[in-house]
């Protein structure tokens, strides 16, 4: 992996134009934070504040004028030529699976190829892993759900949990985050899927691919969230319901009934709104 790129090099690979000098970079940083060897990114296309950057080269939307003495690429999605970057050349790449000494994997769970399990977190023996997965610090993977059901004397009596967990390719969970096993069948996380810190997912909810949850979020049992879903800080999601593709659950928004796709929600009871 280079520890240098000529800003070419970057352009030819986001297939994007420089204008301005070919720098040569060394590392990758924030907008102002960032000195003469380093890449990054700029939301903004006002040369006032680009001038306020140290950057050595940035990549910043295409309606940006040409400023003198800087080295630019244009891109459409400035945030994300930027992560493909530092992704493919300043990022070190998890080779083969790494568990962290303090961490516990049962006998029975299944790790896939060049998966990261963090320090303290627990995957149980009901637990499957696809390739590429992360498991960050503290997250417990396939404890048994909350699961009761009440006797004549309303005392809950837990209900055996027999179902596995099961993660896609290319899932990551963030710190001390939890997803139950599922009391039959499977607790599922589809592919490419990212869960913050402190999410919790419940037993027998299936989460679809691509789908995003930032910190905070419960989803509560037997719940589907469909593909391509945006899930923002704090959501309470209701038991057995069903969230469309392509939906945005709005931050702190409780959400009680179904969530048709393409809907954003927000509030508490959810409902939906026109951007």
């Amino acid at each position: 992996m280079p520890t240098e790129l000529r800003a070419s090099e970057i352009a030819s690979f986001l297939g994007a134009t420089l204008d301005g000098d070919d720098v040569l970079v060394t590392g990758v940083e924030s907008l102002y934070d960032a000195d003469p060897s380093d890449f990054a990114f700029s939301r903004y296309d006002d040369p006032e504040k680009l001038a306020r950057s140290d950057a050595g080269l940035l990549i910043c939307p295409e309606s940006t004028p040409d400023i003198a003495d800087r080295a630019l690429v244009r891109h459409p999605d400035p945030k994300l030529g930027f992560v493909k970057v530092a992704r493919e050349f300043f990022t070190e790449p998890i080779t083969e699976t790494v568990v962290h000494p303090s961490a516990v994997v049962a006998d029975g769970a299944e790790l896939g190829k060049r998966c990261y399990v963090g320090a303290q977190a627990y995957v149980g023996d009901a637990v499957t892993l696809g390739d590429g997965c992360r498991v960050h610090a503290g997250t417990t993977l396939g404890e048994p759900g909350f699961g009761f059901a009440r006797d004549k004397d309303e005392r809950p009596l837990r209900q055996p949990h027999l179902g596995e967990v099961v993660l896609g390719d290319n899932v990551e969970i963030g710190a001390n985050s939890s997803i139950d096993r599922a009391a039959f069948s499977e607790t599922v996380i589809g592919d490419g899927s990212v869960l913050s810190a402190q999410v919790h997912i419940a037993h027998q909810v299936v989460v679809g691919e691509n789908v995003s949850m930032a910190y905070g979020v419960g989803v509560s049992g037997s719940t589907e969230i469909g593909d391509r879903v945006v899930v923002q800080p704090h959501v309470s999601v209701g038991g057995h319901l069903q969230v469309g593709d392509d939906a945005e659950l709005g931050m702190g928004s409780t959400v009680l009934d179904d969530v048709e796709p393409g809907t954003t929600v927000v509030g508490t009871p959810a409902r939906p709104i026109q951007r």
